[in-house]
């Protein structure tokens, strides 16, 4: 995405990530050279200036530099990191407010109680309406 930012195509390189990855399973893994280079035709950037940017670490530090800073300065510790909100909260490591929060892989027991909190806070607010 950066690498296609600095042509201004970022939003089609996403869009042929997004179609690839949700209507072509398989085909659209990001984290695979292979993908991004046959994807770059698509969003109208150069197929060996991708691969070439792809063998070489020139955005290295471009990419992890916010990644670390982010993850220490809003205190992320797992990944994956869920955040739920519903109507009456607007919280997570990047607003203010109380939602729920999972911090790693949880089980579906665990969501579906996540669920059921955010939606039971939502009826009780209704009923006091």
């Amino acid at each position: 995405m950066l690498w296609a930012r600095q042509f201004g195509r970022t939003e089609d390189y996403m869009a042929a990530l997004s179609r690839r990855h949700f209507e072509e399973p398989g085909r659209g893994q990001s984290s695979r050279h292979g993908s991004s280079v046959t994807m770059a035709p698509e969003a109208g950037l150069d197929v060996e200036a991708c691969a070439a940017m792809l063998s070489s670490d020139r955005l290295v530090r471009d990419v992890w530099r916010p990644y670390g800073t982010t993850i220490h300065d809003k205190g992320i510790h797992s990944i994956p990191l869920f955040i739920f909100n519903s109507q009456l909260t607007d919280g997570g490591p990047f607003r203010s407010g109380s939602p729920e929060e999972e911090h790693g892989s949880g089980n579906k027991e665990r969501f579906l109680e996540i669920f059921e909190r955010l939606l039971a806070g939502v009826e009780r607010a209704k009923s006091k309406v």
